[in-house]
């Protein structure tokens, strides 16, 4: 899963694919994706809560925001201060969706010292 300049910037799981792929398959109209974003109220192991919304129209969406095709042509797009925002950003995650739409982040690793 590639981001539009061509650098993978976080990774989600096929699973988190095919959940996203099959809400935007069951919502109203023909939305262009899900977008992914980010609530400051310390919910989860990254110190934030994140959020998926619908992309119904160009307009609702942000010049920075990272947009990332998934394998079946379904679009996530990523609000860019959520990839961005210190050690609680995306920015080398890995990002799921289990059963009950619940988004699970996994951290990047911490880098050893030399």
């Amino acid at each position: 899963m590639h981001a539009s300049n061509s650098t993978c910037l976080h990774t989600q799981t096929e699973r988190a694919s095919t959940r996203i792929s099959a809400l935007l398959k069951a919502s109203d109209g023909t939305p262009l994706g899900v977008r992914m974003g980010m609530a400051n109220d310390w919910g989860s192991v990254t110190g934030f809560t994140y959020t998926l919304n619908f992309v119904k129209n160009e307009g609702e969406l942000q010049k920075s925001d990272e947009r990332i095709e998934l394998p079946d042509s379904s679009v996530l797009f990523i609000e860019r201060k959520a990839l961005w925002v210190g050690e609680g950003g995306l920015l080398g995650s890995t990002v799921d969706i289990d059963e009950k739409m619940n988004i699970i982040i996994t951290p990047k690793e911490p880098k050893e010292p030399a």
